[in-house]
């Protein structure tokens, strides 16, 4: 008899510890979004870290993003370059967005946003391709254009890996 008590104790007190780590656990969940970018340029145009245009950029591990209270967003500055000997009309688009807000110029997923801005013009968005009318960047021989791009993981997604390409297409002005 005094078994069955100590085990029905035992029991008990493993229920009580469960419920409270169960109340603790949701009390401080915190969650988080690993993300994978690669940036892909064709033509002439090549993408950059710095102004100078010595460290280039091909991919980019934006973080984790905690997206438990609010909306968490990340900026990705870098340089736009037209190696080429004549001048070139560029324009953008990205793969893996679900669609696309023309009047926001952002692409979007349930969780995530997108969107480019040319900082020079005071953090101007640029549409991309895919807008009915896309803003290309005119760029001459050798010039470079600062350029920024905004990753919003929305508040209260559940936690997601993300992978997705972004392209800068070029073409002969």
């Amino acid at each position: 008899m005094g078994r069955i008590e100590v085990h029905v104790g035992f029991v008990l007190m493993a229920c009580v510890i469960v419920l409270l780590s169960t109340a603790l656990a949701l009390t401080y969940y915190t969650k988080t979004i690993d993300h994978q970018a690669n940036i892909v340029t064709s033509g002439k145009v090549q993408t950059y870290l710095d102004a100078q245009c010595t460290q280039s950029l091909d991919n980019r591990n934006w973080g984790s993003y905690n997206t438990s209270q609010a909306d968490d967003t990340k900026t990705l500055d870098f340089y736009l370059k037209n190696e080429g000997n004549v001048p070139v009309s560029v324009t953008w688009i990205t793969s893996d967005f679900t669609s696309y807000n023309s009047s926001d110029a952002e692409y979007a997923t349930l969780k995530w946003v997108l969107y480019l801005v040319k900082v020079e013009a005071g953090e101007l968005r640029v549409k991309p391709e895919n807008d009915t009318t896309p803003d290309k960047l005119l760029l001459s021989s050798g010039e470079v254009v600062h350029l920024k791009f905004y990753l919003t993981a929305l508040a209260s997604s559940s936690p997601d890996d993300f992978t997705f390409q972004t392209s800068f297409n070029s073409k002969d002005s």
